[in-house]
This record gives C-alpha cells, structure tokens and sequence, in this order.
C-alpha cells in the first residue's frame, strides 16, 4: 500500500507540476495577447490617420489639377481676347483714317 501511495503522490506531484507550468503558460499567453492586441489597436489608428491623409492630399491634388485646368484655358482665352481687341483697334484704325 504504501508503494502505491508514494505512487499516487509521485503523479499527483506531476499533475501539480504540469498544471502549474500550464498556468504560468496561460498567463504569459494572455499577457502576449494583450500586448497583440494593443499593437493592433495602435496599427489601426495609423491606418486609418493615413488613410484621412490620402484621402485629403487625393483631395487637394484634384483640386489643383482642377485649378491647373481652368487656369490654361482663361489665359489662353485672354490671348485671344487681346488678339482680338488689337485687330479692332486696327479696323476703327484704318476706318478712321479713311474718313
């Protein structure tokens, strides 16, 4: 009997063992977790400031692509204009002269 109680308290030393080791497991599993989880939390507030940012330089850069084309053709259109008024100037010029 007292062979197969020394025995029980061998196994029931190694389950304490093991579920001690095991515990100790599950905490640092749960500490990583968390650790895991902050990192993530953090990666996706970056995530989504770099995203309002593209979101806003997208924005400007179509503004300014906007600005860029209405730009050229008003400065196009007044060389014309200015083209035009010279060849006016130039008829009220010679209708002028004629008179």
């Amino acid at each position: 009997m007292e062979h197969s109680s020394s025995q029980f308290n061998g196994h029931f030393d190694e389950i304490k063992n093991k579920i001690k080791r095991m515990k100790t497991r599950i905490g640092k599993l749960e500490s990583e977790n968390q650790e895991l989880r902050k990192s993530i939390f953090t990666y996706l507030e970056q995530l989504a400031a770099q995203k309002k940012e593209t979101q806003n330089l997208s924005q400007k850069q179509k503004s300014a692509s906007l600005a860029n084309s209405l730009s050229l053709p008003n400065h196009e259109l007044n060389k014309e204009i200015d083209k035009y008024i010279l060849i006016l100037d130039k008829c009220i010029a010679t209708i002028n002269t004629k008179l």
